[in-house]
């Protein structure tokens, strides 16, 4: 199973900032997810934190380590932008 061993001071400041300061809701929640990781909490425990399915959190820690914080933000998308944010 995927898991997040350590991470740099730096990386920490970030996530943590971003967890408690971003504006969207989805970036904070996935960056609380690699800093739970880092804590020593499994993919199911997450999951079942944020009420997602285990490969979605396998996915969010799966692209930190590949692409660090540009992982956890949304990418663009097609279509009209939801009225209502989450």
């Amino acid at each position: 199973m995927i898991s997040i061993k350590d991470i740099t001071s730096e990386e920490r400041a970030t996530l943590e900032d971003m967890k408690k300061n971003h504006p969207v809701y989805t970036p904070r929640m996935r960056a609380h997810a690699v800093l739970l990781s880092v804590s020593g909490f499994e993919v199911q425990e997450i999951s079942e934190i944020f009420g997602v399915c285990r490969q979605s959190v396998a996915t969010w820690l799966r692209g930190w380590e590949k692409h660090g914080l540009c992982a956890l933000l949304d990418k663009p998308r097609s279509g009209r932008p939801r009225k209502m944010a989450v």
